[in-house]
């Protein structure tokens, strides 16, 4: 036989391939993260973040076994990435009115890094309540507002909300629970598309249906006859466009006949069977200032919360009517969209957990903690907002 000649393959040592690919990949998150947070620090806490997680929670909050739907779908998940997302967006939030030598300075401190990677392993304990749900990529270019730690936190809470309703028909606030999840959801989502302009009408539907709870829940006996006029207009708007004759029977026996609007009194003629309302009420009372003002003499605790709540539903008008679409800087519309669906969100999820007996955490984080502790370092920021400051955070 004669003598043959065989290429010898070299030797491939896995562990310099792995090493190979996270350089890459790593390489790859720079560039894509660039323009938004300093590469070489983006890294080393997405880094230590893995390195506390571990694989065991890794394998947990991701899944990582490639399927023949993942396959054809291109659903698959990317770690890293969705990782980064968290952190980019944890930084930005925390990082809205400092100026270049202060976000420098954080990147700098050991307690900062620490409190980051925290708080990123923190997002990802509720991440099959949020980012799971999130797009790849968005619509409108811009910041990734619903990966801040406030819009992410109330995601996860709406999601859970969303799980509690799915055998809860018998409850009787479930058509305002419902209309709540949905137009929060709604919001976030358009928040998400950086479609910020559209999300105004849904808060204020939601605020108002929010505040409609708070009624109810202080005399549950209500919420028959609060379906009774729910029910006049679906009957006037949806089919057959006229009012009931039931209807115009109670309209004639209005508790207010100085109230001529046939169109508020629908929404709102309910109120007429709650005891001490109209001695409280004395201006517009079949509206959503007068369920306000009604609260605020029962509820001295809320007054806060209610004088926001009131003001921001003034605020949605003319977004809700078209005179306005978008603000020039959309940081403003991150904190007044998220102010919003705090109160609205935290709210309902409390009073529905309330009502299903049911404990507040979410995948056995405790979200309300999350919550009130990042709407007050956004409220400090909201409280400080200046035209010059959001010229420097967008230069």
């Amino acid at each position: 036989m004669k003598n043959q000649n065989f290429s010898v393959l070299p030797v491939v040592d896995p562990h310099t391939v792995l090493k190979n690919i996270a350089e890459q990949n790593n390489v790859a998150l720079k560039h894509v993260f660039g323009k938004r947070i300093r590469g070489n620090f983006l890294i080393k806490i997405k880094d230590q973040v893995l390195k506390e997680l571990g694989p065991e929670n890794l394998r947990k909050y991701f899944n990582f076994y490639w399927s023949d739907v993942e396959m054809i779908t291109g659903t698959g998940e990317a770690p890293e990435y969705d990782i980064c997302r968290m952190i980019v967006g944890i930084h930005r939030a925390y990082s809205i009115f400092l100026s270049k030598q202060e976000i420098r300075e954080n990147e700098k401190s050991e307690r900062y890094r620490e409190q980051l990677v925290s708080e990123t392993i923190e997002k990802i304990g509720l991440r099959l309540y949020a980012s799971v749900y999130f797009r790849r990529k968005i619509l409108f270019s811009g910041e990734e507002f619903l990966y801040y730690p406030l819009p992410y936190e109330l995601f996860a809470m709406a999601v859970k909300m969303g799980d509690l309703l799915k055998d809860g028909y018998d409850l009787d606030g479930w058509q305002l629970y419902y209309g709540i999840l949905h137009n929060v959801l709604s919001a976030l989502s358009l928040m998400e598309d950086n479609l910020l302009g559209g999300a105004y009408p849904l808060c204020r539907g939601a605020i108002e249906m929010y505040v409609k709870l708070l009624v109810l829940n202080r005399q549950p006996v209500l919420y028959a006859d609060y379906e009774k006029f729910r029910m006049y207009e679906v009957e006037q708007s949806c089919c057959s466009q006229k009012y009931p004759e039931e209807f115009y029977e109670l309209f004639n026996a209005r508790s207010c006949q100085n109230v001529k609007s046939k169109a508020d009194y629908l929404h709102f003629g309910w109120v007429d069977f709650i005891h001490e309302y109209h001695s409280i009420v004395k201006q517009i009372p079949y509206s959503v200032y007068g369920l306000i003002a009604f609260l605020k003499s029962k509820n001295e605790d809320k007054i806060p919360e209610l004088e926001h709540l009131e003001f921001f539903y003034k605020s949605c008008h003319a977004y809700t009517h078209g005179s306005v679409q978008m603000a020039i800087y959309p940081l403003l519309h991150y904190f007044e969209i998220s102010i919003m669906l705090y109160y609205v969100i935290r709210g309902t999820f409390l009073i529905l957990c309330g009502e299903k007996s049911v404990d507040s955490k979410v995948d056995g984080n405790d979200v309300i903690s999350m919550i009130d502790r990042d709407f007050r370092i956004l409220w400090k920021q909201y409280i400080k907002r200046s035209t010059e400051k959001f010229e420097a955070f967008y230069d």
